[in-house]
């Protein structure tokens, strides 16, 4: 039976959380100085029963976060529809209701002490016990059934969201795995199982995801459209050829996953 992919919406949520424990897993860069990196935050219940009724079933389910400053500041928000702090979107990479707590990893650019974006610096140096608020996820695409075989295809910003797919696929699947990276794979605990032919592509600061791009573009058609399970996740200008792509395999789109993670 062919696989199937259900998109469940999810009520509209805000929780108040920690900042439990940091774990800088990977660093990329050069030897002079490092540019890049991938830390793991472990965000806790700041009161018991935040994370009741949280769920996240699904490969590339995702929250988004506001933070305060670096130095552990407040965070002002509003209410669900809008907000005077920014909001980040990460994916989850794992969970416990039980035990109050939900592991993010956190893609950091920029060097020590000078990390860019909204998010970066708090995640590289806020003190534990710094404050953050979570919303989400919206929904959740779950995937059902072994599809026999997968395109997995990622930037840097999509590793969690791999991670995750693979370790719900199994270690029998085959397929493909291209991802547009630096970083060591074993040190985010990315191990791809013996039956995926893995190419690793060398990113292009001026021209992010062209590399995965022409690397789909050069896999061969699917034997049968309704068993090649899709993910490909990057900069927003992967969108419009993976569309293309999946009509010239015969893969319906809502049985992809197909997303701009981010915009240059």
């Amino acid at each position: 039976m062919p696989y199937s992919l259900a998109r469940h919406p999810f009520p509209p949520a805000e929780r108040r959380l920690v900042l439990g424990e940091r774990t800088v897993l990977a660093q990329a860069g050069s030897d002079a100085a490092v540019t890049d990196s991938y830390v793991r935050l472990r965000l806790v219940e700041a009161a018991p029963g935040e994370l009741a009724g949280f769920v996240a079933p699904g490969g590339g389910d995702h929250v988004t976060v506001a933070v305060g400053s670096a130095d552990g500041g407040d965070v002002v928000v509003d209410d669900v529809d809008s907000s005077r702090a920014e909001f980040r979107t990460e994916t989850v990479v794992d969970h416990s209701v039980d035990e109050g707590w939900i592991d993010l990893d956190v893609f950091v650019h920029g060097e020590s002490g000078a990390e860019l974006g909204v998010i970066g610096a708090w995640a590289a140096r806020a003190p534990l016990g710094s404050p953050a608020v979570m919303r989400g996820p919206k929904g959740s695409v779950v995937l059902s059934g072994a599809p026999r075989e997968v395109v997995l295809a990622g930037d840097d910003s999509a590793l969690p969201a791999v991670r995750r797919y693979l370790r719900m696929l199994g270690p029998s699947i085959t397929g493909y795995l291209l991802l547009e990276t630096r970083f060591d794979l074993a040190a985010l605990s990315i191990e791809p199982p013996a039956g995926l032919s893995v190419s690793i592509l060398t990113p292009d600061v001026d021209g992010p995801s062209a590399a995965l791009v022409d690397a789909l573009q050069a896999l061969p058609a699917p034997t049968d459209p309704l068993e090649r399970f899709f993910f490909a996740c990057g900069e927003q200008s992967i969108v419009a050829p993976g569309r293309a792509l999946l009509a010239e395999w015969g893969i319906d789109v809502e049985r992809a996953v197909l997303k701009g993670y981010w915009k240059r």
